[in-house]
This record gives C-alpha cells, sequence and structure tokens, in this order.
C-alpha cells in the first residue's frame, strides 16, 4: 500500500479547537510539583523505563556524572577568553556570537538535570546533593554573565535544564535553596528579555529557544510558589503567549505539510522541533491540556523530511540535503542524527490519532542508518527518552520502506512555494527543487525562482557558505549566488542580510550584483502533477527593485524521468540592464555545441540547451580564484585554500546566459537533462515559435514525446502534451493562466533592503473583531502578535528613508467596528537606551479618505491615533507617505 499524502488529506480532522487563553490555562495549572515533563502520576512510569528501555542512557549519564569532582565548580576556559580592563575578551572565534557558555567548562544547568534523572531513577541521594550542587553553579555562571554584560548561551537549554531540576526536586529542596535558586534565576530570566546587549531574541517565526522562549519555562517551574509570585506569573505569561503564537504560526506554514518554519533543514530538523515539543509535553503535563487537539505540525513532520532529504549510503548519516537558505554547503550533509528521536516524539503524539502518519515515519526511521537509529542520549534535553511512553521501538511496518514512501513524482510546499520532484526514493534517482514564491522569510536567501537539481552529485547547486567572513553578507545570500535570473543596473545598493557580530566590518563599497532586494513578496503560481510530469511557476518581479524589473516570472516544467524545462519572462526598465540566466555548477561546464552545454560531478551529469534568446551570450566565471566571484573580485570563505583543497560543494563556476544585443524585454527557453555520467549526449530538442507562444519539443529517452508551450506575452500560462506510442499521457494547460504582477512604482520603500531604524510603523487595532493583511503591498513585516491585544492588532512595518518615501498595503477588517491606526516610529535600542528616531507622516489616506490635516511627528513612544468606522469585511486601501530623521528630538 503506498502513502499519497497532499495538503488536502492531511487536513482530515477538520478545524482545529483554538488554543486556550492564559487564564483557562493557569485555570487548570496544578499547584504541586513536579509539573514539568513529569508528575506524581507518571514518576512510576518514568522510573521503570529508565530502569529498563533507556538503561543503556541511565548507565551513560551516571559515567558522565560520576567523573566530576566531589565538589564541582566553574571553571574558566582561559585559552578562549580572559577578563581585560573589566571585560570578558575571546581569544577565540568558537561560533557566530560570542556567549558566556564558550568561556567555562560546563554551566552546570544539563548536570543538575541529569543527577535529577538519576536520583529519581534509582534513589541515590548522592545524584540528589550532586544536583543541588550543579543548580549553584548555574546560579553563579548566570550571576557571572550579567555581570559581564554577556549573552550565557545561544539556546536557552542549559538554564532551561536549571528550571526543571528545580521543579522535579522541589519537595525536596528546602525553603532556602529554593530561593536561593529561583529568586535571582527570575531575575536573569527578566533582565535578559532586554538587557541592553546581545542576546538571542528569537521567538515564534523562528526556533524560540532564545531569551524569549525561556519565560514560559521559568514562568511554569515557580508559579505559585510564594518566591516571587508577580514575577513568575508575569514571566509564565508572556512565555504561554508567546508560545501559542507560535505553535499557530508553525500549523499556518505547515498548512498540512509537515514543513516546519524554514526550507533550510539545518533548523528544521535540527533544533527547531524541539519547541513545539516540550510545549505539547508540559501542556499535558502541567495542566492536563491535549496539545495534538489544536495543532498537527508535528504530525505531519515526516513528510517534509520524505521530500527535503535526498538518500545517499556514502554519508554517515544517510542523506543529502539540497542546501536551501543558510546551509553550509561544504558536504551538503543533511543533518539527520536527531530525525528518529524528532519522529518517535512525533508518533508519541500523534501515533494512534494518526496511524497513517506514524507508518510513514516509521518507514523513514527504518531509512535512518543503524547507528543513530535509536533515541538518543541528548545533552541538550536528557529528559526526552524517558518520557516518550507512547512510542514502541519494536512496532515495525509490514511494509517495506519504498512501498511506504514511493510513488509520487512531486510534493508542493505553498507557503514557500516549494516543489520538489524525484524520478524515485534511491540515491541513483533524479531529485530537483524550485523555490518560487516564498511567504516567510526565516532563514532564507534572495533566490526567488531558483533551481537546485542532484543526480548522483549536485550538477545544478546553492553556491557558497555561511560564517565570519565578507563572503557571508556580499555573495552567499545575494541571487548572483543562485540559480536565478540577474538584472543588473548600475550602482545598485547592495540588500542587507544578517552579519555575525564577532565578524569583521565591511568597508568596502559594494553593489547589488543584478539580483533581487525584497523578499517574501514573490508570488506562487501554483503547483499541477500527473504521473509523468509537475510543474510550479512563481512570479518575482516584485523582488527586483522597481528601478530595473517590470517582470520577472518562471515556469518550471518537470518531465520524468531526467527533463526540465525553464521558461523565463524578463523584462527590465531600460535595455542596457542586462538579463542572465545562472547556473552554477561544482566543475567547469563545457560547450558541446552552439548553445549546448555539458556538466559533470560525482557520478551524473547535466546537459543545458539554450533554446532562447536564439545566439544569446555565454560566460563562464570561476574557477580557482574565481570562484565567489562579484563586484569586481572574489568573496573567499575562511579558510579558503583548506575548504578547496578537499571535495565539496562549495561550487566553484557559475554559466551566465544572456541576451546577445540590449534589449528592454527578454525570453529565455531552457531545457536540462540529468544522466548519468556515462551518458555521451543530450536528446535532441528543438524549438516551437508561433505568433503568441514559445514552446520546446524533445523525445525522452524512453521514447515518450513532449510538447511545453508557454505564453509570450499577457497571461502567464501554456500548456503540455506528452504521447508514448501514439498514445495521449498528458495533454493539459500548464497552470490556471495568471496576469503578471504589477510593479511598484520607483522610489517605492520597498525597493531596498531597509535596516531597522529605518521602518515607519502603523499599528491597526478594531474594536471589534481582527484587522487582517488583505495585500502586503510595501510592508516588509507584518504580525499581529500576542501582546498587542491578545494577538488582535496588526503591526505594520514600512522600510522608510530619511528623504520622503510612499507605501501602500490592503487590510480587511472581520467585523463592524471603529478602527484605530496608530502611526509610530520604530523601536531601536542601543546599551539599553531607546535611540531617538522620529517618522514624519505627511499623508495617511484610507480608500482615498485624507485621514491627516497637517504632518504628523511621532516617536515610538508617542505615537499619534487616528479612527475610522468599518463594516465587517470592509476592505482598507492605505495609502502613506513618511520619512525618517534620526536623533529627532521630541517637543
Amino acid at each position: 500500500m503506498k502513502l499519497q499524502l497532499t495538503i488536502a488529506s492531511a487536513l482530515v480532522c477538520g478545524v482545529l479547537a483554538a488554543a486556550p487563553t492564559f487564564e483557562e490555562f493557569t485555570g487548570k495549572l496544578r499547584e504541586d510539583h513536579p509539573r514539568m515533563f513529569l508528575t506524581k502520576e507518571t514518576l512510576p512510569a518514568f522510573r521503570e523505563r529508565a530502569n529498563t528501555v533507556c538503561k543503556p542512557l541511565l548507565d551513560e549519564m551516571k559515567q558522565r556524572i560520576d567523573a566530576f569532582p566531589a565538589e564541582p565548580r566553574l571553571e574558566f576556559k582561559t585559552d578562549v577568553a580572559e577578563v581585560k580592563d573589566g571585560k570578558l575578551v575571546f581569544k577565540k572565534i568558537l561560533n557566530d556570537q560570542n556567549a558566556g557558555n564558550y568561556a567555562v567548562k560546563t554551566t552546570g544547568g544539563v548536570e543538575a538535570l541529569e543527577s535529577a534523572i538519576l536520583y529519581l531513577a534509582t534513589g541515590d541521594r548522592t545524584y540528589f546533593d550532586r544536583a543541588r550542587q550543579f543548580l549553584r553553579m548555574l546560579v553563579e555562571f548566570t550571576a557571572w554573565c550579567d555581570r559581564y554584560r554577556i549573552l550565557p548561551e545561544w539556546y536557552n537549554n542549559s538554564r532551561m535544564a536549571g528550571f526543571i531540576t528545580y521543579d522535579w526536586l522541589y519537595d525536596e529542596l528546602t525553603p532556602e535553596e529554593r530561593e536561593a535558586f529561583a529568586a535571582p534565576m527570575l531575575k536573569h530570566v527578566e533582565h535578559m528579555q532586554n538587557p541592553g546587549y546581545m542576546r538571542n531574541g528569537g521567538g515564534p517565526g523562528s526556533g524560540n529557544y532564545g531569551e524569549p522562549g525561556l519565560q514560559y519555562y521559568a514562568g511554569l517551574a515557580t508559579y505559585g510558589d510564594g518566591i516571587d509570585d508577580e514575577l513568575a506569573a508575569k514571566l509564565l505569561k508572556n512565555g504561554y503567549e508567546l508560545n501559542v503564537a507560535m505553535m499557530d504560526l508553525r500549523d499556518r506554514i505547515s498548512g498540512g505539510s509537515g514543513l516546519l518554519t524554514s526550507i533550510c533543514t539545518g533548523y528544521s530538523f535540527g533544533e527547531y522541533p524541539w519547541a513545539s515539543y516540550n510545549f505539547l509535553h508540559t501542556l499535558k503535563s502541567a495542566a492536563g491540556i491535549d496539545g495534538t487537539q489544536h495543532w498537527t505540525q508535528m504530525r505531519d513532520y515526516g513528510n517534509w523530511f520524505n521530500w527535503a532529504a535526498i538518500p545517499d549510503s556514502a554519508t554517515k548519516d544517510g542523506f543529502l540535503d539540497f542546501g536551501w537558505g543558510d546551509a553550509f554547503h561544504e558536504t551538503n550533509k543533511l543533518a539527520s542524527w536527531m530525525m528518529y528521536t524528532h519522529l518517535a516524539q512525533a508518533i508519541h503524539f500523534y501515533g494512534k490519532s494518526m496511524p497513517e502518519r506514524a507508518k510513514q515515519a516509521r518507514a523513514i526511521m527504518e531509512q535512518i542508518p543503524p547507528h543513530i537509529r535509536k533515541i538518543l542520549a541528548l545533552r541538550k534535553y536528557p529528559y526526552c527518552s524517558f518520557i516518550l511512553t507512547g512510542f514502541d521501538p519494536a512496532e515495525k511496518n509490514t511494509e517495506s520502506p519504498e512501498q511506504v514512501l514511493g510513488g509520487d513524482i512531486a510534493a508542493y510546499f505553498p507557503t514557500f512555494g516549494l516543489m520538489v520532484v524525484r524520478s524515485g526514493a534511491t540515491e541513483n534517482d533524479t531529485h530537483a527543487a524550485i523555490k518560487a514564491g516564498a511567504q516567510f522569510t526565516q532563514h532564507q536567501h534572495y533566490d526567488e525562482n531558483s533551481f537546485i537539481l542532484y543526480k548522483k552529485g549536485f550538477q545544478a547547486l546553492d553556491s557558497g557558505t555561511r560564517g565570519s567572513a565578507k563572503h557571508h553578507k556580499v555573495y552567499y545570500p545575494q541571487s548572483v549566488a543562485h540559480n536565478t535570473i540577474l538584472i543588473r543596473a548600475e550602482n545598485e545598493p547592495l540588500p542587507g542580510y544578517w552579519y555575525p557580530r564577532n565578524a569583521p566590518a565591511i568597508t568596502e563599497k559594494v553593489f547589488n550584483d543584478g539580483g533581487q532586494s525584497r523578499m517574501g513578496v514573490a508570488r506562487p503560481l501554483g503547483f499541477e502533477k500527473s504521473a509523468y510530469h509537475a510543474v510550479t511557476a512563481g512570479d518575482a518581479t516584485r523582488c527586483y527593485a522597481p528601478e530595473k524589473c517590470r517582470e520577472a516570472v518562471r515556469q518550471f516544467v518537470y518531465v520524468a524521468p531526467d527533463y526540465f524545462v525553464i521558461y523565463d519572462r524578463v523584462t527590465s526598465v531600460k535595455p542596457d540592464q542586462t538579463k542572465s540566466f545562472l547556473l552554477h555548477t561544482q566543475n567547469e561546464p563545457v560547450e558541446l555545441a552552439p548553445g549546448l552545454w555539458r556538466g559533470e560531478a560525482g557520478g551524473g551529469a547535466l546537459f543545458l540547451r539554450t533554446l532562447l534568446p536564439e545566439n544569446g551570450k555565454a560566460e563562464v566565471i570561476g574557477g580557482p580564484g574565481r570562484e565567489f566571484w562579484s563586484n569586481g573580485r572574489n568573496w573567499e570563505i575562511r579558510n579558503h585554500e583548506q575548504a578547496f583543497s578537499k571535495p565539496n560543494w562549495l561550487g566553484r563556476y557559475r554559466l551566465e546566459l544572456s541576451p546577445a544585443d540590449a534589449t528592454e524585454k527578454c525570453r529565455f527557453l531552457t531545457v536540462l537533462q540529468a544522466a548519468d555520467k556515462e551518458v555521451p549526449e543530450m536528446v535532441e530538442t528543438r524549438l516551437i515559435r508561433t505568433e503568441n507562444e514559445d514552446g520546446a519539443a524533445f523525445t525522452t529517452a524512453d521514447g515518450r514525446e513532449c510538447v511545453v508551450r508557454f505564453n509570450r506575452e499577457g497571461m502567464i500560462g501554456g500548456h503540455i502534451t506528452i504521447r508514448e506510442k501514439g498514445k495521449v499521457l498528458v495533454d493539459q494547460p500548464l497552470l490556471k493562466p495568471t496576469p503578471v504582477v504589477e510593479q511598484e512604482k520607483p522610489g517605492s520603500a520597498q525597493k531596498r533592503h531597509v535596516s531597522p531604524e529605518e521602518f515607519a510603523r502603523i499599528d491597526a487595532l478594531n474594536s471589534a473583531g481582527k484587522v487582517n493583511l488583505a495585500e502586503k503591498g510595501d510592508v516588509v513585516a507584518w504580525e499581529q502578535p500576542r501582546w498587542f491585544a491578545q494577538g488582535r492588532g496588526s503591526v505594520m512595518q514600512f522600510a522608510a528613508a530619511p528623504e520622503p518615501t510612499a507605501g501602500r498595503c490592503k487590510l480587511k477588517a472581520e467585523n463592524d467596528g471603529v478602527v484605530r491606526f496608530l502611526l509610530r516610529g520604530p523601536d531601536i535600542r542601543k546599551e539599553g537606551k531607546r535611540v531617538i528616531y522620529y517618522v514624519e507622516f505627511t499623508k495617511l489616506n484610507v480608500n482615498g479618505k485624507p485621514l491627516l490635516a497637517t504632518p504628523a511627528k511621532v516617536w515610538h513612544d508617542k505615537p499619534m491615533t487616528v479612527k475610522l468606522p468599518v463594516k465587517a469585511g470592509e476592505e482598507l486601501e492605505i495609502e502613506a507617505e513618511y520619512r525618517t530623521v534620526p536623533g529627532g528630538a521630541r517637543k
């Protein structure tokens, strides 16, 4: 039996119940301890599991804790950091950021929890005493970090472990011991919400493992204990609502597909699942709430892994990664070592209610290499293995993994406009993916309408790598590093991107090398598939600056098993703005004949036939010293020579295809064929041109006749026909015909990426119901955070500048009421103090009605409010003009 999984079938449970309010949650919250992951009722099962199924893990834990000195203490790593002139100074760069835990041998938090596990499992009081010792060490560590004004840890795991230990041992700690731990730790958590120096502020849209996420666990551990009840309740409320917002957002992003927050797999298959699972566990243990009735993201999680992972027996962890977003690319190995544990948790929560998803998860588990095919003794989350009573590792599928997982040739993940296709589910098959219309930007690049192709090696790859070199910002996230379209305009500003705090400053004058400058504004145009083909398309027009782009649309057609037809409609503002089709390869591509190219890598090869533009230009850029060429120089990575002295998938060449002459309008029609390395030539292809269409015709190696046609002008669309031995297999439109999106006017606020202090902000709140975003327009950031009217208020941020800037968007009211618009400036803080910026709004029109009689100067904490009556379902066209003024004093 083959498992056919679609978004529609994934949502068979219907509409889920809304999450309990904070008041409902606290109304059910148990007053006794423990209540985090463990309760008095579940302790016997915990103890039994620890001494049977998890005995090997318990023994490893015991050996580790026994190795510590009798009186463990906080020890400084003098080879890593030193205190100099009253400041903590790092001698080594150990990660993208400097954090206090890098400077000590251990913080004590995880060891405290492991000691508590040993005590509860064995009853040996030695480990109770050890837990108390390590709790004291953790308090000392956090105080030390606060004193030297440094982030304690990027992840909050060590401190979270300390709070769990406090909760588990609460009844046996003396009142003085409880006070000595909880009072300073609560103050520390509160302080780290706005410390005035670097912190991990990640929240609902990321992994939620930073300082905001710690509030929930700090508050939950200490709520009602009489130590600092007001602060504990405040932290618990903030943390609970933050987690609810995270779960709601993750469900929207997943949409039944299982995609977790980001298509960058290092995150979605690494740390990101823990925030969801930990919240589900603690809802149940602390308040008896079954979170699976409210959220399904982890129920469907295995489906995302099934399509995002490329099997590869040569790698230790068994899979390769396409390499989307902030991936490293050195080896493109997919870090699957946590996946058995992640999927075990999915089965624990959803196995009984959704047996088909559990079957899929078990099939993936069987594909995981034996050395990681087990619930791991994870140091960050040592409690996990001991509480998964809903997972039985002995339960197996009757069908093979191939039977359960195989069959389909394509899957679609609509919130990222991501289509994944494959000729089969083995390492010898062809695997490809295209991103065409991402609506979320977490760990994403300027790479809309880019594709990646694998055939026994990466034949079309994402190039570059992340790190602390200038390469990270100037090359790696930019469009020039991806297989998309460039439109080059002179002196276009380089779009911004995150950059490690400990990286060198970029003093060079750099420009956008033809790429996109906006994220989250591409328009996905749909997805269709049959047993023989799959198609998607994306309109990336608004991703490019309006000064250079009028149209940037890509249609991407996969014909099984190895063929791809790509059609790009590109129109620039000026003829001399050169347009280029990019293909990144590991090895140098060779031109076999005019317009026919071949590249190879690993055991595979890729043929490329450019049918349009006819008689175009081609340039190969790359090789030693030119691997990451842009802005007239090579942007080397850290340890550049060492990295390229061994095999990698960083990319070394790019092929740029362009029209021969300057022209505003260009059409690229490209046919690709993936093949084994031994295949000597590409199948014959020919160009089809009619009055209104461009197309390609070819016959596959197994005899199927394919004709793919595209509309040259007007509506985006086309048609595909596939025949075999005179029988019509496919004869249908590519997608629903769609008009090209209207580009923004030059001078639009979205023409460039902006830093946070350049935001103009409008908050909208309806007296009844919500005001939702109907059309994003120029909004660069929009949310309905729980802290604003319990999630009913909309926060819209527009890119602004010292020069007057215009922006627009469209809202929609849920109910009759009165909408209050709050015009305000950005919330920027440096060294704990708010930087004074005011925003001057010179115009605010709603549906053409002016709401400002005179220009309004506003600050973040001194907004201006205007009101407007609305009807249920009414759309509100917002038009605003504004400018920022740094240092503008309040009056």
